[in-house]
């Protein structure tokens, strides 16, 4: 199960570089409608449930950067969960985090945990991703003297 689990979530970050409805129909294969998501920059709030606001979040996100691409640097499971760094890549296009269109390439890494049901479904996720060097690059912070 472990290798499906893996297999799976490789699949979602692919999807992510793809057309945005490709994403939107993997995450209802993927992921169970009780999703519980931790700590991920798409929500307001830093507990979100269900698989509709990842679709928004992620929907919004491709519209902000409709170019981006997931890079999988490492990956590997253990029993139900499955561990994912990421390097993403994308111009940005459109209004993000309130900042507007910069038309500048980004580059920031993320992390994220999956935790599977015993049908396969991701059930619970983790995400850490680099904030402050995607609001340095969107021009909101600066680490200057």
């Amino acid at each position: 199960m472990t290798a499906a689990n893996i297999n799976a979530t490789r699949e979602f970050f692919e999807a992510l570089s793809d057309e945005p409805d490709k994403i939107v129909k993997l995450i209802d294969e993927l992921f169970s409608p009780e999703l519980v998501t931790h700590g991920d920059a798409l929500f307001p709030q830093p507990v979100a449930h269900g698989t509709e606001g990842l679709k928004q979040g992620l929907g919004g996100f491709k519209a902000a950067f409709p170019d981006v691409t997931a890079t999988v640097q490492q990956i590997f499971g253990d029993g139900n969960k499955v561990m994912t760094r990421v390097q993403l890549s994308g111009t940005h296009e459109r209004e993000w985090m309130g900042v507007p269109a910069t038309h500048k390439k980004m580059t920031w890494t993320a992390t994220q945990i999956l935790r599977f049901n015993d049908a396969g479904k991701a059930v619970e996720r983790w995400v850490i991703e680099d904030q402050l060097g995607m609001l340095q690059q969107l021009g909101r912070v600066s680490l200057g003297q």
